[in-house]
């Protein structure tokens, strides 16, 4: 057997404890719960009388009646509330579903509705709280629900959307009233679709064929910035790798990301040649794109090359461990890559981005040679250890 065969092998392994480790630390893989009994009943996501106090202020106790949870103040009915999970819990937003407490009051018209606990990503969830998106069905009477028009939220769009669709949903079956979840024939969808799948046979054709497409390069790192950062904003990173592990991929809505998963996997096992990285990451073209606007570069000290060859390594051992010890951060707070969803990204991710921009003038692409934790992982897959 030859050694680059038990290299990879040994890369398999590794991953795959990885992958052990994140799902038993969160007690859950690919969507299914560890050490709890299947019972062949839905998981449901808890609530608590914390949670139907911030829709019932002056609520004590509660009761659950078949789907129905009764509210009251001692012996005075408040009106009652539903919990969305697991009823709706098929409908997906940026990563998994958004279960929601929707409350109402006792003429069935909505008090308010309180997000319940979830996994997309905490910047955007905040952005949506403060927005006070989850407002815009007060005073809707239950019947009415299903058919009411809510424009989802700009700066959290899939997260939002989601809410709409589950908000529909739940009260459709409520009322008895039939909902389609189905999207309508949207031509911008279409075209995205269409944009997104023909730049994978350019990247493609770019990784199979370098040489004869070099003198249109440029035109295509505009391309996947344009499309795959600005308009898509599709990207592999630490918080789609954590989440996928522990709450697995929904496939009809994640098909597109999910194919660049499988060839950023699979090509570079073959071919143990970068493909991600080098022709479909929104960041690293962009670094690259700017990295033309000045030919001569900064000339780095030893030491300084030295010190950034075993960073990436480093900043990914770190993140690795604060996953396992259980310390709570956002992860899409340590990468650049949520800066193309420049409407709902937070201040520091904006600085992180435009600092490093700002290097790939005078340095190539910084981001991705000393400090991606993504390309490091990815990265190791293909050559796992350095000459």
């Amino acid at each position: 057997m030859s050694k680059q065969v038990l290299q990879k092998a040994y890369v398999v392994i590794m991953i795959t404890l990885l992958l052990g480790v994140v799902a038993m630390r969160n007690e859950s893989i690919l969507g299914n719960r560890l050490f709890v009994i299947d019972t062949g009943e839905p998981q449901i996501t808890a609530f608590a009388l914390s949670d139907i106090k911030e829709l019932y202020p002056s609520a004590n106790k509660y009761t659950v009646v078949q789907d129905s949870i009764l509210v009251y103040a001692d012996d005075n009915k408040l009106g009652w509330a539903y919990n969305t999970s697991p009823g709706s819990d098929s409908i997906v937003g940026y990563t998994t579903s958004v279960p929601l407490l929707l409350g109402f009051n006792t003429n069935n018209k909505v008090i308010g509705i309180r997000l319940l606990k979830n996994y997309e990503s905490p910047d955007f969830v905040e952005k949506i709280v403060k927005s006070r998106f989850l407002d815009s069905w007060d005073k809707i009477s239950l019947n009415d629900l299903p058919q009411t028009h809510i424009d989802a939220f700009s700066g959290a769009t899939l997260t939002s959307s989601a809410i709409i669709k589950t908000v529909q949903h739940s009260t459709g079956k409520l009322s008895q009233q039939s909902v389609s979840l189905k999207r309508p024939t949207d031509i911008l969808y279409i075209l995205k679709v269409i944009a997104g799948y023909l730049l994978i046979l350019l990247a493609l054709l770019q990784f199979f064929a370098p040489k004869k497409l070099r003198k249109v390069r440029t035109i295509y790192l505009v391309l996947v910035v344009a499309i795959l950062g600005f308009w898509l904003g599709t990207f592999l990173s630490l918080f789609s790798f954590n989440n996928w592990i522990i709450y697995g991929i929904d496939l009809p809505s994640k098909l597109f990301v999910f194919t660049i998963l499988v060839l950023s996997l699979t090509l570079p096992l073959i071919t143990n040649k970068a493909f991600y990285c080098s022709h479909l990451c929104p960041f690293g073209a962009s670094q690259d794109l700017l990295g033309k606007i000045r030919k001569k570069r900064f000339n780095l000290s030893n030491n300084l090359k030295q010190f950034l060859a075993t960073l990436r390594e480093k900043v990914f051992a770190c993140i690795m461990l604060l996953l396992f010890t259980g310390v709570a951060f956002d992860l899409t707070n340590i990468e650049p890559f949520s800066a193309f969803l420049f409407r709902s990204a937070s201040i520091p991710i904006m600085v992180l981005a435009g600092t490093f921009l700002l290097l790939s003038i005078f340095i190539p692409r910084p981001w991705c040679n000393y400090v991606c934790p993504t390309g490091y992982l990815l990265e190791t897959i293909r050559k796992p250890f350095k000459k």
